[in-house]
């Protein structure tokens, strides 16, 4: 069903620019200039009006943002879509512009960077494709107030539910790439223990993940060897055994397994008893030769650093290799 709180446009690509466009429009100035920053890998960006249509000289992109710096959006909602003649286009276009900073957007579902893009030789014209926003998106809502740096802008309530809204509409339009190759992998150190007791994984209510098929456990400095399938999950339920009987969307089975994991939690006077939480149902899947160990170093020291900080994907053709080490997992993000 489509989201009412987003475009109405009925073309699939001004439908979703103008979605992405009315998305950072509402979050403030702040969270959407982190966005853009990651986005184009610029910095400093200055942001003051969105416009969706906007018309240039034989030149319609799909949307700009303007202040001293002038964002021009050309959406692509099919892989190996990008006209270069229409880029050109744009590009003369925002020769007309008087802003300081110019860049024309090319945003695409493509995995790697089209030929058309990368033989244009001009630094305005910058590529990214709905992996790296939704990446973006991600981690904006991974921050908080405690471990936000001062600079960043942590998201309100309602702009971490906008961000996660834009975040499936892109998942529904089909513009990320695909769920079989891709495991998410979580930082474990409650959560592996707990999967052991209860073939579960509990995070924040309305955590937003890519797609996946299944789930790999980090923790004690290694990956665990079971990386379970995903089955189904409830984005948001309180953990109390009430609650837990008269879930409308839990199947039989899936209410028995949690209520025996709700009770024991307050059996146990577990911190997660009576929170609101959101609950992934693992399925036993395949078991690695041994654990993945991390030799992840930062990089400008031989110090070793976590390889996963709250949670991050990698190829699951490569996991059920049982590399040794999660260097060997690095390019599969």
């Amino acid at each position: 069903m489509p989201n009412p709180l987003f475009s109405t446009y009925t073309q699939g690509e001004n439908r979703v620019t103008s979605t992405v466009i009315a998305v950072l429009e509402h979050v403030n100035n702040q969270l959407a200039e982190d966005i853009l920053e990651a986005l184009t890998d610029e910095s400093d960006l200055s942001l003051v009006s969105f416009d969706n249509q906007v018309t240039g000289v034989d030149s319609v992109p799909d949307a700009a943002i303007k202040s001293s710096t002038a964002l021009w959006f050309e959406t692509k909602t099919s892989r190996d879509a990008v006209d270069k003649e229409q880029l050109e286009n744009h590009l003369h276009a925002l020769d007309e512009d008087k802003t300081e900073l110019q860049r024309l957007i090319v945003l695409t579902p493509d995995a790697r960077l089209p030929d058309e893009v990368d033989a244009i030789n001009d630094e305005r014209i910058v590529w990214a494709n709905f992996d790296s926003l939704i990446d973006t998106i991600e981690t904006v809502l991974e921050r908080d107030v405690g471990n936000a740096e001062a600079s960043m802008s942590v998201p309100t309530e309602r702009e971490a539910f906008l961000l996660r809204e834009l975040s499936r509409f892109l998942y529904d339009e089909d513009l990320v790439s695909g769920k079989e190759d891709r495991v998410l992998v979580v930082a474990a150190r409650k959560a592996w223990p707990e999967y052991q007791e209860h073939g579960l994984y509990f995070c924040q209510a309305n955590r937003s993940f890519k797609p996946v098929d299944h789930l790999a456990f980090y923790t004690d400095a290694e990956i665990k060897t079971a990386v379970p399938s995903v089955t189904d999950a409830i984005e948001s339920i309180e953990l109390t055994e009430e609650t837990v009987r008269n879930h409308p969307d839990l199947s039989q089975s899936q209410r028995e397994q949690l209520l025996d994991a709700v009770t024991q939690f307050r059996k146990e006077g577990s911190e997660r008893y009576g929170e609101t939480e959101k609950v992934i149902f693992l399925r036993d899947s395949i078991e690695l030769n041994h654990p993945v160990k991390n030799d992840k170093t930062a990089s400008d020291s031989d110090r070793t650093v976590a390889f996963v900080q709250g949670h991050r994907y990698v190829s699951f053709s490569k996991l059920r290799n049982s590399p040794e080490y999660t260097t060997e997992l690095e390019d599969s993000d």
